[in-house]
C-alpha cells in the first residue's frame, strides 16, 4: 500500500510540475491504460470543459488509442507524443510505460517544441 501511495505522490507532484511550467497549461492529467484518472490538476480560475461522463469516455479513448498504438512499437518506433487540434481547447498527450499525461492548452495555444521538451524530461 505504502509503494501504490508514493507513486500517486510523485504523479501528483509531476503534475504540479507541469502545470507550472507555462500559463498556457489548463490541466494536467494522469491516467492509467484503463482510463482511470490517477491524479490531475486544474489551473487556478479554470472552468473545466468537460463533465464527469465526457472525461471518462474522453480518458478511455485515449488509453485505448495508447494501448494500440504501443502494438505498432516494433514497425515504426515508440510514439514520442500526440497532439490534438479542438476548437475549444488543444491537448497533449505522452506516455510513460503504463501511464498516460493528459495535457490541456488554451485553444490559442499550440505547444511548442521547448515546452514539449521541458514536460517529456518531468514525465
Amino acid at each position: 500500500m505504502q509503494k501504490w501511495e508514493k507513486s500517486l505522490e510523485i504523479l501528483r507532484r509531476n503534475c504540479k510540475e507541469i502545470i507550472s511550467l507555462s500559463k498556457s497549461i489548463r490541466y494536467v492529467g494522469v491516467i492509467n491504460e484503463y482510463g482511470r484518472t490517477l491524479s490531475g490538476t486544474l489551473k487556478l480560475g479554470i472552468k473545466p470543459i468537460f463533465s464527469r461522463e465526457q472525461i471518462r469516455d474522453e480518458f478511455f479513448a485515449i488509453s485505448s488509442f495508447m494501448k494500440l498504438r504501443n502494438k505498432a512499437i516494433t514497425p515504426i518506433g515508440k510514439l514520442n507524443y500526440v497532439l490534438l487540434n479542438h476548437q475549444k481547447v488543444n491537448s497533449l498527450v505522452l506516455q510513460n510505460k503504463t501511464v498516460t499525461y493528459y495535457i490541456t492548452f488554451a485553444k490559442e495555444i499550440m505547444p511548442t517544441e521547448s515546452l514539449i521538451k521541458k514536460i517529456t524530461r518531468l514525465v
